[in-house]
């Protein structure tokens, strides 16, 4: 039997042949080898790279979730700071309008006076010396418990609004506050105004009184109280006692004469005003006329004394002037 080699083909040996053979098979496991090699390498480098797009494609993503939700964050942020400078804004305009009409109204905040609780326990007190004046915290009820022989007559309860208008949540809070405190009469003082109000009126069983009548109500409610104490009335004899009353004191014989005085007051009021301002103006200008008199004559005594001494006099400058310094009180 002839063998040639599977390589070039010429004529070998029976034991050349085999050798031949055997050296080829080896060649090619090594080659088939290598080539699964190269296969799972190139299998392994493929997975790698594409688990390295997936990873950098998470991290894009996450990059753009962080980069949405930092803009969010700080959009938020600005918003809640637009909200607050908004607020402030709308404070500072209620302010300034409450101002304008203040001034249109020749008032001040100084000058609010008896429709704030402050004020008008300090004046019910200085009124009535003899009762016992509560204030339930700040912005609560006014309370003035009359006292007759030492003993408590009756309650009335005062609710201060400063307010442009009578809103008919403040007439619901002065009636809670009537049964809360179990008082007589109830008054709500108020700045504001509503159609048909012109200084004293009567709703839900309530006084409505503007602040320059409430003393004189006051006044008129405690005597009732006192009163009724003295003929030793029962509770239902004093609530049908403090209702006529309450329908006569809103009546147009009453209210009448009340409304005028209360119109008057407040006429009295800007007249005091005015004339405060007026002399306050008097006695600036008369303090720097007296300060500019003072500071000419001391200047006439130096220039004096330095031409006694051969000097030149010096020019007359213009004087500094010390502000007119008011008491406070």
């Amino acid at each position: 039997m002839r063998y040639k080699c599977p390589l070039c083909g010429s004529a070998l040996t029976e034991q050349h042949y085999h050798d031949v053979v055997k050296v080829q098979a080896r060649k090619e496991k090594v080659q088939k080898s290598e080539l699964e090699k190269i296969k799972r390498a190139a299998a392994t480098a493929k997975a790698e790279a594409a688990a390295e797009k997936k990873r950098r494609r998470e991290i894009g993503a996450r990059a753009k979730r962080d980069v949405k939700a930092a803009r969010t964050e700080a959009a938020e942020r600005e918003r809640k700071k637009n909200a607050i400078r908004f607020k402030r804004m709308q404070a500072r305009n209620r302010k300034l309008q409450e101002e304008m009409k203040m001034l249109k109204k020749h008032t001040s905040p100084q000058e609010i006076g008896l429709a704030d609780e402050g004020m008008l326990v300090r004046r019910l007190r200085k009124e009535f010396p003899e009762d016992r004046i509560e204030h339930a915290g700040k912005g609560g009820d006014v309370l003035q418990h009359v006292r007759l022989n030492g003993a408590d007559a009756g309650c009335i309860v005062y609710e201060c609004k400063h307010t442009d208008r009578i809103a008919a949540e403040h007439v619901i809070q002065t009636c809670n506050a009537k049964k809360t405190r179990q008082a007589s009469y109830a008054i709500l003082v108020t700045t504001g105004s509503r159609k048909g109000f012109s200084g004293l009126d009567q709703d839900s069983g309530i006084f409505v009184v503007a602040q320059a009548g409430v003393l004189t109500l006051a006044r008129i409610c405690r005597d009732s109280l006192i009163a009724m104490a003295k003929q030793r009335l029962d509770a239902a004899a004093k609530e049908a006692a403090a209702k006529r009353l309450m329908n006569y004191v809103t009546s147009p014989i009453c209210r009448t004469p009340l409304e005028e005085a209360i119109a008057q007051t407040v006429r009295a009021h800007k007249a005091l005003l005015k004339e405060i301002r007026q002399h306050v103006g008097d006695w600036r200008l008369r303090h720097q006329i007296y300060q500019t008199i003072s500071y000419d004559v001391s200047h006439i005594q130096t220039n004096i004394e330095r031409v006694l001494q051969g000097k030149q006099p010096i020019l007359l400058e213009k004087p500094a002037l010390v502000p007119l310094a008011l008491p406070a009180n």
